[in-house]
């Protein structure tokens, strides 16, 4: 076993800097689990089914693959224990409202580059944590707001290894899935 520090015990500091940054914190972590799902479910490859099979297109043209669909339906259902307002996914024409009005939204790309996965190519999840008062007073809101806005921000890359990389503003840190525990250890600090 790995000696290294788990996702939940780097964001333990992070918790201290008050209510807004624990939520960010608890958002974070349920993003990750989401990505355990998703990464199981891609190691299966055709296994798990038509995981390529087309189910329609995007808002903008997009080809949407079952995939797209089912990591949206998990990271939706993360996302909805959380203190999360908004969620602007590539997968939904409009901006989710979550109910409980939490003080953030997260916008996600849940599947990026899912033309590869009937090729068992690199695909991922990207994702962005912001106050969901930030930005414009128009339906955009927070996601009108600039990259500076970003409470929080990442990418799960999955592979040979599911990797997710994440910053909460100071440096970047790389974690690395360990399948038997379903706990995402940290490999590098920066």
């Amino acid at each position: 076993m790995l000696d290294q520090p788990s996702l939940a015990q780097c964001l333990a500091p992070y918790r201290t800097g008050g209510e807004l940054q624990t939520q960010v914190a608890d958002t974070t972590l349920a993003l990750a689990q989401a990505a355990v799902s998703i990464s199981e479910l891609v190691s299966k490859g055709g296994l798990a089914g038509d995981l390529a099979g087309a189910t329609g297109a995007t808002s903008d043209g997009d080809a949407q693959k079952a995939l797209d669909l089912i990591a949206n339906d998990l990271i939706l259902a993360a996302l909805s224990r959380c203190p999360v307002a908004q969620i602007a996914s590539e997968e939904n024409d409009e901006i989710q409202h979550l109910p409980g009005n939490g003080p953030l939204a997260v916008a996600v790309d849940p599947v990026d580059g899912s033309a590869n996965i009937a090729t068992n190519g690199a695909i991922g999840t990207i994702f962005s944590i912001r106050a969901a008062d930030a930005g414009d007073a128009s339906e955009l809101g927070a996601f009108a707001s600039t990259g500076e806005a970003q409470l929080a921000a990442g990418y799960v890359l999955y592979g040979p290894q599911t990797t997710l990389v994440l910053t909460t503003g100071s440096g970047v840190d790389v974690f690395v899935l360990e399948r038997k525990t379903a706990a995402f250890l940290r490999t590098k600090t920066g």
